[in-house]
């Protein structure tokens, strides 16, 4: 973490010497040599941010009990507009979800980069096919509730499968090989889990991840005058 914090400043100063040499880029090799600096510093931005969010000792608070069908069909449908897919039954996109509300002790920020990852993760390696990514929340027993993120990819080879959740490990040349870990950091966070398993033929979508998350009773609204 401290070597993370000390990487910004000089970080900073490439982006801004990067912009102004920019400017006076008038070769298209001149403008194709500062991208490639832009796109390079950018990543280490997001290495240096995945970083940070995990490391120790940072500002801890209780997180507040949310609505988790709410959370997760918002989360849902802002990823399939950023990734251009409609919301109807040609998606290859398939969102089930409860139809009451869940609650589970959860900062909504965390858990929206948590199933924002998965989803990626998903997408980038499902057919896209109607239904190829599969998204399900339900609650499993009285004090349990699972979220599942499924894809119809090839499955998890056994010997990536057992780094899946381990730091620095990616199976993508660019891939920071952060994701997984944070996402396993920040449910740890708020006692839940996350995992991944490999379903049985029959199901399309077999490639799943899944959390299990502590349920929690809703606080009931504030009565309002109408």
């Amino acid at each position: 973490a401290g070597i993370a914090h000390e990487i910004r400043n000089p970080l900073a100063a490439i982006a801004q010497a990067n912009a102004l040499m920019a400017e006076d880029a008038d070769t298209p090799a001149q403008r194709q040599l500062t991208q490639m600096v832009n796109d390079n510093v950018e990543r280490l931005k997001r290495i240096v941010d995945d970083v940070m969010e995990v490391a120790p000792g940072g500002p801890t608070t209780t997180a507040p009990v949310i609505d988790l069908t709410a959370l997760v069909g918002a989360v849902c449908s802002e990823w399939a507009r950023t990734a251009r897919l409609p919301l109807d039954e040609r998606s290859a996109l398939k969102v089930m979800l409860p139809q009451h509300a869940i609650g589970t002790r959860f900062e909504p920020d965390h858990l929206r980069r948590v199933l924002v990852n998965l989803l990626d993760n998903g997408y980038r390696h499902a057919s896209g096919r109607s239904g190829s990514v599969q998204v399900h929340l339900y609650p499993d027993g009285d004090d349990v509730v699972t979220l599942s993120v499924a894809s119809d990819g090839d499955p998890i080879p056994p010997d990536v499968e057992r780094y899946l959740f381990e730091p620095f490990f990616s199976t993508r040349s660019r891939g920071t090989g952060l994701g997984l870990y944070i996402c396993k950091e920040l449910c740890e966070r708020y006692g839940a889990s996350i995992d991944y398993r490999l379903l049985s033929a029959h199901h399309a979508a077999r490639n799943e991840f899944y959390l299990a998350m502590r349920r929690e009773a809703l606080e009931a609204p504030a009565p309002t005058l109408h």
